[in-house]
């Protein structure tokens, strides 16, 4: 008699098609069907069928070099997540980002992942950063990761950058993980009582003045609050 104990929690066909997906996100320029089954630690006729599936949805498309990018499908999928949120989101990045003269964007963190759910950048002609809804934060000390680690109780080991985030109520990174990458960073209060964790984030390539900015910064982030709980939009953020 089996043993149900050892069977997996979950389908490991759609544990490896989701593992599939996260690797083609992390490798824009396409993979080939042998670097995939040595990532993925399995077989090729098993990996094909999953591609063709994710294909058939357009999640998946194969180009000529015979290389797996992912499809047009998640772009469609982006934009539904994003849609979730209340429309009046874009309109408050918006008004951040002019002010500030700076990208604004809105992140999500679960599972310590950090994902853009809005980007807006200023109405101006000057070079802006861009992070797409659905891009997949680098590690390392951004403003955003500083700011989701001041919510916990102070600790002997935290950073400079955590014990000041945590005094001034939002955090600040300056090329600490790209030479030319400058951000301050506030979370939306008590989205972190529903799983998801939703930040805003001001992000530019040059240094801007963070002091001057910070109040709008906050505010933005106040506001974006009171949507979610008018709306009923910290329940839409703890089901997922």
């Amino acid at each position: 008699m089996t043993d149900p104990t050892s069977s997996p929690p979950f389908s490991t066909t759609v544990a490896r098609a989701g593992a599939l997906l996260q690797l083609l996100a992390e490798n824009p320029e396409g993979l080939g069907i042998t670097v995939l089954t040595r990532h993925l630690d399995t077989q090729r006729a098993p990996l094909y069928r999953i591609l063709e599936a994710l294909i058939r949805y357009r999640l998946v498309r194969r180009d000529e070099q015979k290389r797996y990018r992912l499809g047009i499908g998640t772009i469609q999928l982006a934009r539904a997540y994003s849609a979730q949120f209340p429309a009046g989101f874009e309109q408050l990045l918006a008004e951040l980002a002019n002010e500030a003269g700076v990208t604004a964007t809105l992140v999500s963190s679960e599972g310590g992942v950090l994902t853009t759910v809005l980007s807006v950048t200023p109405s101006t002609n000057a070079e802006h950063v861009f992070t797409p809804p659905g891009f997949r934060h680098p590690d390392g000390p951004l403003a955003t990761r500083i700011a989701l680690e001041a919510l916990a109780p102070p600790a002997p080991h935290d950073s400079e950058a955590v014990i000041e985030a945590r005094r001034r109520g939002f955090a600040v990174a300056r090329g600490t993980v790209a030479p030319v990458r400058y951000a301050a960073a506030a979370v939306v209060p008590r989205t972190d009582l529903a799983g998801a964790v939703l930040i805003v984030a001001l992000v530019s390539l040059v240094d801007f003045d963070t002091d001057g900015i910070s109040d709008l910064l906050v505010h933005t982030a106040q506001m974006i609050a009171v949507s979610l709980g008018e709306r009923g939009g910290m329940e839409l953020t703890r089901g997922r």
